[in-house]
Order: C-alpha cells, then structure tokens, then sequence
C-alpha cells in the first residue's frame, strides 16, 4: 500500500517493493503541484500519481531512489562499456566531452534526478557559453599558428558552440544513459524527451583541375620527399590523413603499381600516437597508383635507404613511407600541419589536408569515373554515400546531359540532307 505525505509546499509519494533478495525498499518521489489548487484538490493529483506509481513500480518501470550519480555512472559507463569496447580514439573523445563540460556541471547529480528539462537546460547552458581553445593562452604555441591557424582563432570566443559540438555532447549523454537503462540502473533515458540539435553539414571544400595542378606545381620545389608523398597520395589516391601516416614500404605492390591500405595512424590522449584500424572496414582497400605516384614513391624509398646507411645507428626508421629525417614516424597530424603551411606559402590559404580527398573524388566525378568506382577508391562501403557527399560534382555531368540532349534537338532543326553531307 502506497503513502502520501503533504511536505510544506509538496507532496511525497511512496510505495514499498521487494528486490531479489525479499529486502523491502521505498520508492518515493516528490510533487510539485500548483499552489493555487486547494488542498483537496492537490491530495486526489497526488492521489492519481500514487496509483501510476504503483504501477509502474508493478512493471518495473519505477525503482527506488539511487544514490548513484552522473560522474558514478560515467565511470561505470566508461570502465565497463567505453573502454572495453570502443577504439582508443572514440574513448579519449568520450572522456574529453565527460571532463569538459559534462561532469563540471551534471556529474553531483543523481541519475534518476536528471529529468528531460534539467538535460534540454543543460544543452542550452553550454551552447550560449561559447567556445573556448585551449591553445589559445599558449604563447609558444601561438608563434607557431599559421595565417590559417590565426584566422580561425580570431573568431569571436564568445560565439555560440556549433550544432556539431552540441551534437557529441548530445551522443554521449545518449549513448550513456542508454546503457544505464539496459543495465536497469534507469527505467528510461531522460535525453530520449530532449531534442538532438541539428545542423548542416558545411560544404565540400574542394580545388578545380586548374588549381590542383598549380599545387602540384608548387609542391615540386619542396625538398622534404616524405612531405610530397603524403601530399600526393591524399591528392592521387583519395587517403585519409590518418592512412597516409600508417602506410609502409611493405604495404607497395611495386609489381602491380598498387598500395594495401589496412591501418592508419592515429592519436589519443593517454594513449599517444599507435597505429590502429582504418576508420570502417570497407576503408581496407587497395588502391591502384598513378604512374607518376609509383615514380616519388621509388625516389623516396631510395633516398630514406640512402640517408639510413649514411645514419647508421641513429635511423629510427620503421619502415614508414612519410617520416621524420632520421625515419622517427610523425606525429598523426603533423603531415596536416606542414600542409597548412605550404598552403598558405602558396595563395591555398584555408585549404586543408583533408580537402586534397575531396579534391580526388570531385576531379574522378569530373572525369565521368562512376559513383562505385569512386567509392570504392575512397573506402566508402556505399556509393551512395560517396554521392551524399560529393553532390556538386555531378552538376558539371548534368551540364554535359544538357548538351547531349541539344544535339539531339538541334538534328530536328537541321534539314535532312544536311545529316548526310560527308
């Protein structure tokens, strides 16, 4: 039999149940209800929600108050879920967005006590707090930062967070909370009732066949051999920048003119730099090489052979096709940083490493290279997710369709005969 007790300005609920082990516990909540209702009126209000209560007690859905609180629950979430099932990388992001912002501000609560409005709150509450860089006290660092680097730093910090951001704190509250209801810590995820923000995805920054082989142009006076590798086979072959940096001289078919992409890269916080999976299994790939590609590529591995036995004992070489002087692997977004560089040098400023890819795929689309073929080059498991993205590049074959059918037409105006002059 449940209970109602009337507190000063609310009313509390309780019910009693038995766990597994035959042990009575309450389950209690507190209402909240309109003061300007009269007291006959709030006890049947607080009547009808004992009687939910106890059914949804009966069925599960309500259990005893938890002294069980977020920063509780991530901690179990990550140790018991994040960690031992996710990439080090998607576990360092989990744990970035958790210490950020996430426990600073929710982590004291209760889990049961965080209800959909205190979560719709709290995404309101960072989204108008702004970004903040944390490289942007670093004096050393700052002299480091290309025109690139400073444009995007001078925006205002005080600017709302982007839909994105807003979206991986969103994800992780989700996700989280998801697995406290399979493992019935909750009945309900309270972010199922919160609205996920939404945004566009920006569009595709890309170069033109003109512009593409003026970077090539000037990429030709680079000294650096490993730097225009990695240039080139973000450019020619559509790589990753985290599968540029994974790549080895083993990895080279140097019979068939083809390189195995199977590993890149990366880095995580706690975990430093490792070489790990691609980023989906249908990014393992083979990939066929451009002649001019297999000509660098043959250049470089010479030379690093050259500078090893000149070296001796102190090559660090570990068979990475992009590498330091003394062949030491780079960091996972070094190769990014020098290109920023180059490309403001250049009159590129703006362009990033990553749009060499896109770049790859508009010039093949460009090239009436088919949707399949394409992604399957790029590592897309899907063509028409090689479509989504790179939707502008089909407005040029679109253009040539137009012109298909105007032949067409214009052999309606033309006279008979004319069709038939040798």
């Amino acid at each position: 039999m449940g209970t109602i007790e009337q507190r000063g300005g609310s009313w509390r609920i309780g019910v009693q149940v038995y766990d597994e082990n035959g042990k009575r516990k309450w389950i209690r909540r507190t209402l909240k209800l309109n003061g300007a209702l009269s007291e006959s009126q709030q006890r049947r209000q607080a009547e009808k929600a004992l009687k939910q209560l106890e059914v949804d007690a009966e069925n599960g859905k309500a259990r005893a108050e938890s002294a069980m609180t977020l920063k509780d629950l991530a901690d179990l979430w990550m140790r018991r879920h994040v960690r031992a099932n996710c990439s080090p990388v998607t576990a360092s992001n989990y744990q970035h967005l958790l210490d950020r912002r996430i426990l600073p501000k929710l982590g004291a609560i209760q889990v049961d006590k965080l209800t959909p409005a205190r979560l719709a709150d709290f995404m309101v509450e960072i989204r108008e707090e702004g970004r903040v860089s944390q490289q942007r006290d670093d004096a050393d660092l700052a002299r480091k930062r290309t025109p690139s680097d400073r444009a995007r730093l001078a925006k205002d910090p005080a600017a709302p967070l982007s839909a994105r951001t807003l979206c991986s704190y969103y994800d992780c509250l989700y996700q989280m909370f998801e697995k406290a209801v399979r493992w019935e810590v909750l009945w309900r995820n309270p972010m199922a009732a919160v609205d996920r923000p939404r945004f566009r995805a920006k569009p595709v920054h890309y170069l033109d066949d003109d512009q593409a082989v003026e970077l090539l142009r000037a990429l030709q006076g680079e000294k650096d051999m490993s730097f225009r590798c990695a240039v080139l086979l973000a450019l020619t072959c559509g790589l990753r920048l985290g599968e540029v940096g994974g790549l080895t001289w083993a990895d080279v078919n140097w019979k068939r003119c083809a390189i195995d992409v199977s590993k890149a890269a990366k880095y995580a916080s706690g975990s430093g730099s490792f070489v790990g999976p691609t980023k989906t299994p249908s990014s393992d790939r083979t990939v066929t090489l451009p002649a001019g590609m297999m000509a660098l590529l043959d250049e470089t591995h010479k030379h690093q052979q050259e500078v090893a036995a000149l070296l001796g004992d102190r090559w660090r070489g570990q068979d990475r096709i992009v590498c330091a002087w003394d062949g030491t692997p780079l960091h996972h977004d070094t190769p990014s940083k020098q290109f920023r560089r180059f490309a403001d040098r250049h009159g590129f400023e703006g362009v990033r490493f990553h749009d060499l890819r896109h770049t790859h795929a508009t010039l093949l689309f460009a090239s009436n290279i088919d949707a399949v073929a394409v992604a399957s080059r790029l590592g897309h498991a899907k063509a028409d997710t090689t479509l989504r993205i790179y939707a502008h590049a089909l407005k040029r074959r679109d253009e040539d369709s137009a012109a298909a059918m105007q032949t067409i037409l214009d052999r309606v105006d033309a006279a008979p005969d004319d069709e038939h002059v040798n």
